[in-house]
């Protein structure tokens, strides 16, 4: 029995026969009055029992696009209650670029012309508080959500009841499920992600005659770069965010930052590794020379300057590597350089459907095309961004994008990948922790006193 299929295989052709006759119906293929496949043909096409056809046809009769002729067969009668969907669809504005994402919403309605989706953009905000409530209010159908806002949804309550669970897509990288599950149940999709590296520009370190970054540099190594590397008035070498949640919690992760918490609850931080960790952050910068090095306000910041040559490093993630697809130099990417451990953060981005909807179904159907291999495909060969299906993502062939030549590097890194949750600690604490070490960063308090306040605010 050890090659016996598993359950999800036939819930996916079960899926796949479903949806394959309502879009023959919808999309007129089938008309009016046409028969169906007799059920011995949909079993073997599809490879399933005779018991689960019936089940699919009963779904299609439920709704209203089949009727039962006695004796003779299952007869077409239209899209029936399937006629029109709206379904509304929050997105993070950054995917039109990092997934080509207006382009698959759109070539999804050519597919299923009965589902109108209305894309709504959504920020941070939405998922800061009183997200239940929001969801309830059949605000979305289906939203895409990354790994920090879904521990946003856990911390609002229990995630099943704001999220409808899910079946996994077959070859996602398993990595991928499991921050997003609980027992043994998946709420969000994985569409794609990527780890933190490094991003170097190749033609300023030839000139400076200095080797590449590889997977032996440490933020020492960094610093003596990035003096090197310096052009007064001319470039910086190392541009940095170091205040974004993308960002600082990466000297935690590779110093082995694990919290405890006291009998009531409370995030213990007075331990020696966050200390170190945190002073680390800071001292990055204190190493260099004022002139070679920047903190920059956001991420865009550093692509910007890094795309018109004005910084030779950056801290990033394959998502930004979206903004340099028009360079006009060469440059390349490198796994994080280290401090204690090699760790890097990985990012996630994935789909999820509204518990609260009323066009469930329709959600799911969106969901299952944009995790689909044909889709994902695209995001390979169209954007810069990592799909969340293994051979997708892992395509080689003529490549239609400029890439760096190392874009395969995240295969060799794996076993680095982290996320905020490994270290016992929620999204909203690493916030409070980002907001009062924002003077320390500054320049503007010494260390102890922020740690008081930080301390006093946990």
């Amino acid at each position: 029995m050890a090659n016996k299929p598993k359950r999800s295989t036939f819930r996916n052709r079960l899926e796949e026969m479903i949806t394959a006759l309502r879009n023959d119906i919808i999309t007129g293929k089938l008309q009016p009055g046409d028969f169906l496949p007799s059920e011995l043909t949909l079993t073997e096409q599809f490879r399933l029992s005779k018991n689960s056809v019936r089940k699919g046809l009963e779904t299609l009769l439920e709704q209203e696009m089949i009727e039962k002729v006695p004796r003779i067969g299952t007869r077409v009668v239209g899209p029936g209650a399937n006629e029109r969907v709206t379904l509304k669809f929050g997105y993070y504005p950054t995917l039109l670029l990092e997934a080509n994402l207006a382009q698959l919403v759109n070539d999804f309605q050519i597919r299923y012309p009965h589902i109108d989706v209305r894309m709504i953009p959504i920020s941070d905000s939405f998922f800061s508080s009183h997200l239940k409530q929001s969801m309830d209010s059949d605000v979305f159908d289906l939203v895409t959500l990354n790994a920090h806002h879904y521990g946003s949804c856990m911390e609002n309550g229990a995630v099943g009841d704001i999220l409808e669970p899910l079946e996994p897509k077959d070859n996602t990288y398993p990595f991928l499920l499991r921050p997003f599950t609980e027992g043994d149940r998946l709420y969000v999709q994985p569409f794609t992600f990527s780890p933190i590296v490094l991003c170097y520009n190749k033609e300023h370190f030839r000139e400076a005659g200095l080797p590449e970054p590889d997977s032996s540099w440490n933020w020492n190594d960094v610093q003596n770069a990035s003096n090197a590397l310096t052009q007064r008035n001319e470039r910086i070498g190392l541009f940095f965010h170091l205040q974004s949640i993308n960002r600082w919690p990466l000297f935690l992760l590779q110093n082995k930052v694990v919290f405890e918490r006291d009998k009531h609850g409370k995030l213990i931080v007075d331990n020696e590794n966050f200390r170190e960790a945190m002073r680390m952050s800071l001292s990055l910068f204190e190493g260099m020379n004022p002139e070679t090095s920047y903190m920059s306000e956001n991420d865009s910041d550093c692509e910007m300057y890094f795309m018109r040559q004005k910084a030779s490093m950056i801290v990033a993630s394959y998502y930004s590597l979206n903004h340099l697809r028009h360079a006009e130099f060469d440059y390349d990417i490198a796994p994080l350089p280290f401090s204690r451990e090699a760790s890097t953060q990985l990012l996630i981005i994935g789909l999820a459907v509204n518990k609260a909807s009323k066009q469930k179904d329709a959600a799911r159907t969106l969901i299952r095309f944009l995790s689909s291999d044909e889709t994902q495909l695209h995001i390979r060969q169209h954007s810069l961004s990592i799909p969340s299906v293994k051979p997708m993502a892992e395509w080689t062939g003529n490549e239609p994008l400029k890439r760096p030549s190392r874009f395969l590097l995240y295969r060799d890194i794996i076993p680095t990948f982290r996320f905020y949750s490994d270290m016992n600690v929620t999204y909203r604490e690493l916030e409070t922790i980002k907001r009062i070490f924002k003077l320390y960063w500054a320049r503007l308090d010494d260390f102890e006193t922020v740690f008081r306040r930080l301390k006093d605010a946990l």
